[in-house]
């Protein structure tokens, strides 16, 4: 199995709103490499959207879901591309990526990461660390695949 406990973290840190440690984390990953983020975020993503997709049922929900995100982190400096968001979201509910398949990674990547704070912000500390050990275990099968 491959380490991936430090992407794990800067999820977790991310969630919780600990900049601070986010920030430290980066720069550890600045020194050890990025190579497998995308395949973690990935996974997290997915299993984030899996997990509310009761309330991502619909084109309307996901549209109002990435306004309340984008009007949660205005003051941020961080934005979402709406359309890339809500085919992210939509990716995840059906499995069809056609919409993503000319979007730049590092923004794929980003999207998600601004998007699993708000689907994880309420999880418990426990709650998140079981979802953190389902993300390894995908992100795992992934790699194999």
């Amino acid at each position: 199995m491959t380490e991936r406990s430090t992407y794990l973290e800067l999820i977790r840190e991310l969630v919780k709103g600990d900049p601070e440690a986010y920030r430290q984390r980066c720069e550890e990953l600045d020194e050890k490499g990025w190579d497998e983020l995308g395949l973690v975020v990935g996974a997290a993503f997915f299993l984030a959207v899996r997990e509310r997709q009761s309330e991502l049922a619909s084109t309307p929900d996901i549209i109002r879901y990435v306004a309340d995100t984008r009007a949660e982190i205005a003051e941020t400096g961080f934005d979402l591309v709406p359309a890339v968001a809500e085919a992210l979201i939509r990716s995840a509910t059906t499995g069809d990526t056609a919409a993503l398949e000319d979007v730049d990674a590092n923004l794929i990547i980003e999207s998600e990461m601004l998007l699993l704070w708000k689907l994880l912000g309420d999880f418990s500390d426990e709650k998140l660390s079981r979802f953190l050990v389902e993300v390894n275990a995908l992100s795992e099968r992934w790699a194999n695949a």
